[in-house]
């Protein structure tokens, strides 16, 4: 993991881009560019671990006779959820856009230092400034994050956990607390008081389906919702340090 501040970091970066383009440190990067810083913080912290980690379960499962292999995707189950998971997920992102117009208008929560360095409002940020990472981070979050996510913390925490944990809902209040430490590195209450309910409703959507391609959608497409309301900084690696 790289040392210092994670603004300091970023905005070394745009400065470099900046003396590359020709302008002044002051200078502001294009969108391309404050694309890559985006990309890059989002690579130099805790993905390449996680894409590790995941490798690493998703071989145990394959080598585990006893796990049901039909679990790594589920596509039958997906289809037989398909009206809850779309009406869950448009009551949530119904509930997440309240809550950031609230912590917009209420309290400073939403005011941080977001990738180029700058201290700004993260509501709707990206779909105001970089609309381009909004389809990006649809089409890539829930296959480079959310999935390997999912393989670790539900298809394998389930499977691994049932014979001490055989209650169903003991099961899916410890899978939560795992969910939630496993956005510790961000520590920042926000990073907890989303990764909390969200753990909640992605426990019971795995345990009620076995499906992981079903807990895989239903994660990416709140996660990528959150980026777009602004609420997704608090769980973005390049937030770290900030």
């Amino acid at each position: 993991m790289a040392s210092g501040p994670a603004h300091l970091r970023w905005q070394a970066h745009q400065d470099r881009l900046d003396v590359a383009a020709g302008l002044e440190p002051e200078g502001r990067a294009t969108v391309v560019e404050q694309v890559e810083l985006y990309v890059a913080a989002a690579l130099d912290q805790l993905m390449p671990a996680l894409i590790l980690f995941f490798v690493m379960i998703l071989v145990w499962l394959l080598l585990d006779r006893g796990f049901d292999r039909r679990r790594r995707w589920g596509w039958r189950e997906t289809r037989q959820e398909a009206g809850r998971l779309g009406l869950t997920a448009c009551a949530m992102m119904v509930v997440m856009t309240l809550i950031g117009v609230g912590f917009h208008g209420l309290t400073d929560v939403l005011r941080v230092v977001m990738p180029d360095g700058k201290a700004t409002n993260a509501l709707f940020r990206l779909p105001r400034e970089l609309p381009i990472l909004v389809p990006l981070i649809l089409i890539f979050y829930p296959l480079v994050s959310v999935y390997p996510q999912e393989v670790t913390h539900r298809a394998f925490f389930f499977h691994r956990y049932r014979a001490i944990l055989p209650g169903r809902w003991s099961m899916i209040a410890v899978n939560t607390l795992a969910f939630m430490w496993l956005h510790a590195p961000f520590w920042h209450r926000m990073a907890f008081a989303l990764t909390l309910p969200a753990g909640v409703l992605f426990a019971y959507t795995y345990d009620r389906t076995r499906s992981t391609l079903a807990v895989t959608l239903e994660h990416g497409l709140l996660g990528w919702w959150a980026f777009v309301v602004g609420l997704g900084w608090f769980v973005f690696t390049g937030s770290i340090g900030s």
